[in-house]
């Protein structure tokens, strides 16, 4: 009845998706390549199938992932012939589908204690798949709604419960959100990029102001935004949510981010990117930003992300024109690296009335169907989701 994980016909005398037999499980080494092999058909772009697999083992081994940081998770029938017990050979189960998980520190604020921001621990759910062969079946809401429960106690100190997780669609808002993952504000701001010579057009200092950001001056920034983030959530407004949640910003999350794009960088263009982002001084504060890029097969589908956008003190003339120095900035980077275009996730008034300094009309795009954030919240009351920003994104 097992199919190898590569066939692209289905197996014959398929499980209902409703069966009691279904169960959620970890893969043994073998099958965590095989999915892999599956999803890489679909989401390995300009890459090798041989060259996203071993981008997979580089991102598995990140400070972010290590130490159980990630877990993969496959939906297999316990009624199917089981594993061998050689974890290297290929496994008879059919893998009706798969996604993991990585583990991610985060933050909570509750309105009824306002003074106190609590760290948690949260997770973000990634590669979603099911096989071509094995859709239209309910394989990967069976999944959905199982790994949902699991969620709820994975990872999580004794005693405690997680509050929430979240994952980033790029089917639309309505299939997770019948299995309890409801959509967030997702929208962006997207900028061209300038190459070398088309400096003209961007308003006085042309982002020459701007301070490069490397990877050595990012644990210091990161521990200054986390501060920030904890102040933010701890003041309390009339109205609006009853809780906050939020993902911590730290190092190891841009490293992982980092790691992504280093890979492919050096897959496809031979030499790694080494500015991560961009500073200017405003006043008694800051603004800086820390970026990642995005390598499509071409320029269309390069885009240089911006991570996480921050502003030091009251958002103001002058932080708004630090901020266009900052974008500026990210504008030159993409244009060096043959990307497209720049895009900041969900961004603050600031960012906005930055990219309209340099653009003049400035649209901002309203996601319906890629990308879309959405958050299961355990909970009760309302909550806000602070920081959703592109950082959170895997």
């Amino acid at each position: 009845m097992a199919t190898h994980p590569d066939a692209t016909a289905p197996p014959p005398n398929l499980p209902l998706s409703t069966s009691p037999t279904l169960h959620l499980t970890h893969p043994t080494p073998a099958e965590k390549e095989a999915t892999w092999r599956l999803n890489g058909a679909a989401w390995r772009g300009p890459l090798s199938l041989e060259a996203y697999i071993r981008r997979e083992h580089h991102l598995a081994s990140q400070p972010l992932t290590q130490n159980g940081g990630i877990t993969y998770w496959i939906l297999v029938d316990s009624a199917e012939a089981t594993a061998s017990a050689d974890p290297q050979s290929p496994s008879p189960r059919t893998i009706l589908a798969s996604c993991e998980t990585l583990r991610k520190r985060a933050l909570v604020a509750h309105r009824a204690t306002p003074s106190t921001v609590t760290a948690i621990t949260a997770h973000g759910i990634g590669s979603v798949f099911c096989a071509p062969a094995l859709r239209k079946r309910g394989y990967a809401g069976r999944m959905m709604a199982e790994l949902g429960a699991v969620l709820a106690a994975h990872q999580q100190v004794a005693g405690q419960a997680s509050l929430f997780n979240v994952l980033y669609s790029d089917i639309g808002k309505q299939f997770y959100a019948r299995r309890g993952w409801h959509a967030r504000e997702s929208r962006h701001v997207a900028l061209p990029a300038v190459r070398q010579g088309e400096e003209k057009g961007l308003g006085s200092g042309e982002g020459r102001e701007a301070r490069a950001l490397y990877a050595s001056d990012l644990g210091a920034l990161c521990e200054a935004d986390e501060r920030l983030l904890r102040r933010r959530m701890g003041r309390w407004g009339e109205g609006g949510a009853d809780t906050r949640v939020a993902f911590v910003p730290d190092v190891e999350t841009m490293g992982w981010h980092h790691a992504r794009e280093e890979f492919a960088a050096g897959e496809m263009q031979g030499r790694k990117p080494d500015v991560k982002g961009a500073l200017v001084e405003a006043g008694e504060g800051r603004v800086w930003a820390v970026w990642t890029r995005t390598f499509g097969a071409g320029e269309e589908g390069s885009v240089l992300h911006v991570l996480r956008m921050v502003v030091e003190g009251e958002e103001d003339g002058e932080r708004v024109e630090a901020a266009a120095k900052v974008l500026r900035a990210a504008q030159r980077e993409a244009g060096r690296w043959g990307m497209k275009t720049v895009e900041v996730w969900n961004p603050e008034r600031v960012v906005v009335e930055a990219a309209r300094t340099i653009l003049g009309e400035v649209e901002v795009v309203e996601r319906d169907e890629e990308s879309i954030t959405s958050l299961m919240w355990y909970g009760e009351g309302k909550v806000e989701w602070v920081g959703n920003e592109k950082y959170g994104w895997c």
